[in-house]
This record gives structure tokens, sequence and C-alpha cells, in this order.
């Protein structure tokens, strides 16, 4: 039998507490839903006093993010937000400064196929199962760290061909977490009114944007040198891909600054994401341990005990589901922020230019209408006819349209293997915490951690 899945923030009905809870937990997006945001269609509220519209009817989502998609750019609040971070890069950009730089990535992400990536991915997959030993004691552990370090470990040796240092990987992990958390009430000062809180926000989220590009820049600045000094052999990855690229128009090639900006890119949607979502899958198998055995079972039929190949990953087809359920409950990007750039209509309703328009994964995967018992945990919801149709018009974990995720096959099979070399080596049990409470702000994540335990296969 599906068991539920862990509690978020309950819909508030009375608009007073609606108010209040925005005011005291605005870093916390998903505690600003109503109890009707998973029912409705579209809505359009205030807030902060700038009107925001909230659409979840399949047809206009698509006219959003596909058919209309250059009417509605990403908003100016999200290259605010993460211009510290990412500077200004592929993910924040629009027009022709995003397409420009769409041409000039192409021969990079080729090297993401993972005929290219499989062999340092399994390296840093084994690491981490070498890690996780000493831990499997039985006492709790949160998951958090290791999923962090072992998706970091997997972007670094793809993009940079570097294993990730332990004391690198706690710092990646600390810099993201101040950086979620302060980036938001940096940004508002530029949208809010005068009475927004002031805290300081700012310049915390500043230095930990800086810590995370001085990690990078430590790589990448001895690559540029050495290969426009000449120098042979260097490593055919992500960067090499980079370092060789060519504006189409003026024949530049990149330099360290920018190859921070879109390695950043990178790095965030290629190793933040993943962490967060492979926490949410491991915990979501210490509630139904039946699946969990059935995975494992699926393991050892297809992989046995020998070392994975990348035609049996294509095999996995219950871990497939595993994680394919995990991104529609705990999609890593909750909420899609774009801006009306020009007037338009979704749904008979017009929209006025500068008007903030907000597709929610979040809230489309849990929604009444679209999903049967939405908020179960059920990976074989996509073998029945009522799954498959609700898959096809209602589960964008990945976005979609001309800026949807070009790692979503990279994402797929790194969570397959994560999960196959992990659960054949490890139970992963339900510890004796408070369930983890999902925080959406650049990623979805736990507010506390996300806690299992873990004791070793015999």
């Amino acid at each position: 039998m599906p068991h539920p899945c862990p509690h978020y923030p309950a819909p508030v009905r009375h608009p007073w507490t609606r108010w209040w809870r925005w005011l005291t937990q605005r870093s916390n997006l998903l505690s600003q839903l109503t109890e009707g945001s998973y029912r409705m269609l579209m809505g359009r509220r205030r807030v902060a006093g700038h009107a925001v519209r909230i659409v979840n009817d399949p047809a206009a989502v698509r006219q959003v993010l596909v058919d209309e998609a250059p009417h509605y750019p990403k908003h100016r609040f999200m290259h605010d937000l993460l211009e510290p971070l990412l500077g200004v890069s592929i993910f924040t950009s629009n027009g022709e400064t995003w397409a420009r730089q769409r041409r000039l990535l192409e021969p990079a992400f080729e090297r993401t196929r993972m005929t290219h990536a499989f062999a340092p991915m399994t390296a840093a997959v084994q690491a981490l199962v070498e890690r996780l030993a000493p831990l499997a004691d039985g006492r709790p552990l949160n998951i958090e760290h290791e999923t962090t370090h072992v998706t970091a470990d997997v972007i670094l040796r793809t993009i940079l061909s570097l294993p990730l240092e332990r004391g690198d990987s706690q710092a990646i992990f600390e810099a993201f977490a101040h950086y979620q958390r302060e980036a938001p009430d940096a940004t508002m000062p530029r949208y809010r009114r005068a009475w927004w809180p002031r805290r300081g926000s700012a310049t915390r989220a500043q230095q930990a944007g800086q810590d995370i590009r001085a990690l990078l820049r430590r790589h990448i600045a001895p690559r540029h040198a050495a290969f426009h000094a000449g120098q042979a052999g260097a490593p055919q990855d992500i960067l090499g891909a980079l370092l060789e690229a060519r504006d189409a128009e003026t024949g530049a090639a990149m330099g360290v600054e920018e190859l921070v900006n879109e390695i950043a890119v990178l790095f965030l949607a290629g190793h933040e994401t993943s962490a967060s979502a492979l926490a949410w899958a491991l915990y979501l198998l210490t509630l139904d341990l039946d699946v969990q055995q059935r995975a494992v079972d699926e393991i050892q039929r297809v992989i046995g005990d020998g070392p994975p190949r990348l035609e049996q990953l294509r095999e996995l087809d219950l871990l497939r589901r595993i994680f394919r359920e995990t991104m529609r409950l705990y999609p890593p990007l909750g909420f899609l922020v774009r801006e009306a750039a020009a007037p338009g209509c979704l749904r008979d309703v017009p929209t006025e230019p500068g008007e903030t328009v907000i597709v929610s994964p979040w809230l489309i995967h849990r929604h009444q209408r679209f999903w049967e018992r939405p908020d179960e945990f059920d990976p074989d919801r996509f073998l029945e006819p009522a799954g498959r149709q609700a898959m096809a018009q209602a589960y964008l974990p990945f976005s979609m349209g001309p800026r949807v995720c070009v790692g979503a096959n990279f994402a797929m099979q790194e969570a397959v293997l994560v999960l196959a070399l992990v659960l054949r080596a490890y139970r992963v049990l339900p510890a004796d915490k408070p369930p983890p409470e999902p925080i959406a702000r650049l990623s979805l994540r736990s507010q506390h951690g996300v806690w299992v335990r873990l004791e070793r296969r015999t």
C-alpha cells in the first residue's frame, strides 16, 4: 500500500493568517500557498504590491513556457536573485544574450552525454559508497550532506576532471545553504515597500556567492592560462569544450569570469538540484520498505554484484519510476518565475506588461484535478493509464520548451546509478527524527535536514 509523503506546510484559509505567515515565513514559498492553490487552474493575487499570476492549467502552462516563451522571459527578479552567484549567464539571461550563450555552450553540452560522463560518474558514486561505510552503524544520518557531496563530485569530475575533496564538499553545502537563506531578502529591497525588514542579507548572500565562485575559479583559472599558453594534454571535459568555444560573430573566446559564470550554472543545475532530489528519494524509500526491497531485487537481477554498465541503467525500470515519483512530489525547482513582456492573454484573462507569471511544478505535481492520490508516494502510478495521462500533461520537473533543462537525461542516469549502488550496499531505514519539512528557496530542500539510518546488507 503506498505511504503518504512527508509533511509539508498546511495551506491556510483565513486572510489574516495568510498575511502573518507571509510576513514571518516569507523565505519558504510553500508556506504562502492556500488550500485552493492545489485545485485552481489559475489565480491572481498581490504580493508586496506586485501583481502575481499563478498558472496551473496545462494549456496555459504550455503557452507560457513553449508557444509564447519569448513573451514570458525569466523575471528580472531571478537575475537579481542569482547574479552574485551566476553572473550574467545562460540561466538568468533572456533574448539574444541567452540565444548567444546557448549557441556558445552547445559543444559543452555534448560532453554531458552519458558515453562521456559514465566513467567519472561511476567513480564518484563508488567513492560515495565507500564514504558511507563507517556511517552505516544505525545512527541517524543527514543524508543531504552525502547527496550534496556525490552530486558535486560527479559534476566536478565531468566538468573539470577533478574529484571533490571533503573540505570543499562541506564548504559548498554551507555556502549554498547560506545563499539560499539570504538571497531572497537581499533581493527584495529592489521590489519591496519601505517597511520590508532589513537584516544585512545582501552582504551575507554576496559572500556566499563569492565563496562558491572562488572555489570554481581556483580550478578554472589555471586551465584557462594553460590553454591560451598553448600547453597540450588538457582533459577532454566540459571546461575543455568551453575553452575551445568561439563566438560565431566575433570569434572571441570566453574569459575567466565568463567561464566561471557558465560553469557556476552547470554546477548549480548539475549538483544542487540533483542533491535535493536524491535526498528526498532515499527518504521516501524509508517510508515504503516493500518498494525498497523490490528495487534491491531489480538491482541484483540487472546488475548483480559486479561493476555497473551504462546499458544496464536503462533496464532499471522501478528505480526510474522511484526517481520520477520523487521528482513529482519534490521537484527541485518548485517555482518557475516569468514576467509578461507585452500585453497578452492567459485563459481569456488579459495580462499586462511587467506582471509576474508563476508556473509551479510543486502545485501542478500535487494538483487534485490532475493526479489521483496526489500526496502519496506511489512509483507504480506511472504504470496506470491515469498516471501516464497525468505525466503527459502535468509533469515538468525539468521545465519545458526552449529553456528545458539540457541535463535532464544526465540527472536521471546519475540518480539511477546512485540509488542502485547505495541500495545494493545498504538498507535505508527510518530515523528517529521529525519528518523533514520542505522549504522552497532557490531549490527545494529540507528545513532541518533529511535524516535516515543506514545498515550494511549482508
